[in-house]
């Protein structure tokens, strides 16, 4: 037990890195799911971004205020959120072709048990591939954006700027 609080203790900014994207996710899977299922009637891009969205102002407040705290305090809100859209228009294409994919390949899936157990492949059954798929892929893009996001965020968006030029 002791050896896992040292590692978080060491690790801290990995460890609230992680809070926060869980917090953010939690967001963006809510909006995601509600535009889904209830208002863009299985639209799964549109529905897919506006979670994002929701996700990102999470994402941005909560990584610049406690994630990586000690490394923004100078650094000006303006030269991070810049750097935060860009990395988050990255891990957003990470996410839609991600989320997109696996939809595709599990409704395929789907279908290929209709089509080898000889069933009637009926709008219902079609409907229900397409709704069942989307939460597990929603989740496979979510997860690889994050570890993207968080690479991205640590090494790009909350660096601070040296003030004088190196030199060699």
């Amino acid at each position: 037990m002791q050896k896992l609080i040292n590692l978080m203790r060491r690790q801290a900014d990995v460890v609230k890195f992680l809070v926060v994207g869980v917090t953010a996710s939690i967001v963006h899977g809510a909006i995601s799911w509600i535009f889904y299922y209830h208002v863009l009637s299985g639209q799964t891009i549109l529905s897919t971004l506006i979670g994002y969205g929701g996700g990102w102002i999470c994402s941005y407040t909560g990584n610049r205020l406690w994630s990586f705290r000690s490394r923004t305090h100078e650094l000006p809100v303006v030269t991070s959120f810049s750097k935060f859209i860009l990395s988050q228009l990255v891990c957003m294409c990470i996410l839609l072709s991600t989320t997109w994919l696996t939809q595709q390949l599990i409704i395929l899936y789907f279908w290929w048990y209709i089509i080898t157990n000889h069933l009637c492949m009926t709008p219902e059954l079609a409907a229900f591939s397409a709704g069942a798929s989307y939460p597990p892929a929603l989740l496979s893009g979510m997860f690889f954006a994050a570890l993207v996001s968080y690479v991205i965020m640590k090494k790009f968006v909350f660096t601070q700027q040296s003030s004088s030029p190196e030199h060699p």
